[in-house]
């Protein structure tokens, strides 16, 4: 496996850039002053992009509470929007600006939203029937390494979340991971990507911590047949190797802790 590049300062691709102003341009018409920004968080924010399998990951940051009419327009129009994304597909989530700058250890979230070319619709209005990790590691994200579509800066808008925080939602992340999904892909490299954390406490991306686990785990097959997936190319993972991972890493976090 070569090591991934780290493109974290390289702008993303210009049609991802542009899609990533629809929506922008979306929200400020429905926010309007209430609109803080954009930003584009994931693979595209740190450097894992894989053109045609990687989604596009954009939070957005709102001055107050929306209503349920403000909430409905912005699901609309962002489902819309989505239908054109230049990848697999879009996963939105906006947040208040109070919940935005608090390194809080919840979802919090105003709203979520999914969908695109290759990814089912779905939409979440209520932060309590999430599992809360996937949205304080993207906040963790867009602190550290946010690429701003509109607004300021994201280290301006998002309070860093605590190690402990991390450590903890990561952890909960592998036990998530071995009940619904087995052995996955995002199972492996999000365990990767924790893994590293645990140790150097870098926040990098999905592949970055593949490969920095594969010299570490005695079957680096594993892997390379999670990298040979998440490019699109053809393997097969081992259900119980995936487990005995997954085991390894989330132990490695608890001690962390």
């Amino acid at each position: 496996m070569r090591p991934p590049g780290d493109d974290r300062r390289v702008a993303p691709p210009d049609d991802v850039s542009a899609f990533g102003h629809e929506i922008a341009v979306v929200l400020i018409s429905i926010l309007a002053d209430g609109f803080v920004g954009a930003y584009f968080v994931g693979s595209v924010a740190l450097g894992g992009f894989v053109r045609g399998e990687s989604d596009i990951d954009v939070v957005a940051v709102c001055g107050e509470e929306v209503d349920e009419a403000m909430r409905q327009a912005v699901v609309e129009s962002v489902l819309e929007v989505a239908a054109n994304c230049p990848a697999r597909g879009l996963e939105f989530t906006l947040y208040r600006a109070r919940v935005a700058s608090s390194p809080r250890a919840d979802t919090g979230f105003e709203l979520n939203v999914n969908g695109g070319p290759r990814m089912p619709r779905s939409v979440h209005l209520s932060p309590h029937d999430e599992p809360r990790f996937w949205y304080v590691l993207d906040r963790a994200i867009a602190h550290r390494y946010g690429v701003a579509i509109s607004g300021p800066p994201g280290r301006e808008v998002f309070a860093d979340i605590p190690r402990h925080v991390l450590l903890e939602v990561m952890g909960e992340s592998m036990r998530w991971h071995r009940e619904h999904e087995k052995a996955t892909l995002y199972s492996v490299l999000n365990a990767s990507r924790a893994w590293r954390f645990a140790v150097e406490d870098v926040l990098g991306s999905k592949l970055e911590g593949a490969w920095w686990a594969r010299p570490r785990w005695q079957t680096p097959s594993l892997i390379d047949a999670a990298v040979d997936l998440r490019h699109g190319r053809p393997a097969q993972l081992d259900a119980e190797e995936v487990d005995r991972f997954l085991d390894q890493v989330e132990r490695v976090l608890v001690r962390a802790e």
